[in-house]
């Protein structure tokens, strides 16, 4: 249980806009905020809540930070793999939010000094309506844990891809929450964890193999039943459906 309220809700209409302020907002079930630029099936990052006292700490005003939901409480009192109901609707908490950038225009230094400060972000697992003032409450339900490293981040989410299918790189990313900065950074992961994790049910964009990095790639996938077209996974049921990516499967009630 907890004793937090929603202060102030925000959401953007468009990318590059700026985030306007909300008395209400209609979350969807895997998605995220109805009418938001940044709803997406499969992200951990649809929706960002930030705490009061953050931006009393940095002498920010509400918005600042792009928070979806502002609550008057702190936000460090809750975890990865918590669920809170708002409202009608239910959050999965995923990791911290990295500060971008474009802080910098909010306050310069403002990236590098509210680092872990930013915020915790979320998927709605339970849709409905959020209205300014309601209770936050922390339920019993508890999700697995979204590591806050990029890294242990791929480590898991590609264990979890089911054996006979595949994964874009592009949504890949999607899945762990990470920016096309990033792009460079999966074929480190893949050449570090080769052993570890099933690498090869990741393709390209377009569906061509990653033989620079898995060899064997073609083998390990027709070893599953992948049928391949010139090094080309062309069918789409072979795709990894988004909605799966993080399936409310996963949870498990606390007692």
């Amino acid at each position: 249980m907890c004793h937090s309220r929603v202060s102030y809700l925000f959401a953007k209409p468009k990318s590059g806009q700026p985030t306007l302020p909300y008395k209400k907002l209609t979350l969807e079930t895997g998605v995220g905020i109805v009418g938001d630029a940044h709803a997406a099936q499969g992200s951990p990052r649809q929706i960002l809540l930030v705490g009061a006292n953050t931006l009393q700490d940095f002498k920010l005003n509400p918005g600042e930070l792009r928070e979806n939901i502002l609550i008057d409480g702190e936000i460090e009192q809750f975890s990865s793999g918590q669920v809170l109901q708002i409202g009608e609707a239910l959050i999965r908490l995923t990791f911290l939010c990295e500060p971008c950038k474009n802080l910098e225009q909010v306050q310069l230094g403002l990236t590098k000094r509210i680092k872990n400060r930013r915020g915790m972000l979320g998927i709605v697992v339970g849709g409905g309506e959020i209205n300014i003032g309601d209770q936050i409450v922390l339920t019993s339900h508890r999700f697995s844990v979204f590591p806050d490293n990029p890294k242990e981040r791929f480590q898991e989410f590609v264990k979890r891809i089911p054996f006979g299918k595949v994964v874009t790189t592009s949504d890949l990313l999607l899945a762990l929450g990470l920016t096309q900065a990033y792009y460079r950074a999966i074929g480190n992961y893949i050449k570090q964890t080769l052993t570890n994790v099933p690498s090869h049910r990741l393709v390209k964009a377009d569906g061509t193999l990653l033989t620079k990095y898995i060899l064997n790639q073609a083998e390990l996938l027709k070893a599953e039943g992948v049928k391949l077209n010139s090094s080309l996974v062309v069918e789409s049921h072979y795709y990894w459906d988004k909605n799966q990516f993080h399936h409310q499967q996963d949870i498990y009630e606390c007692h």
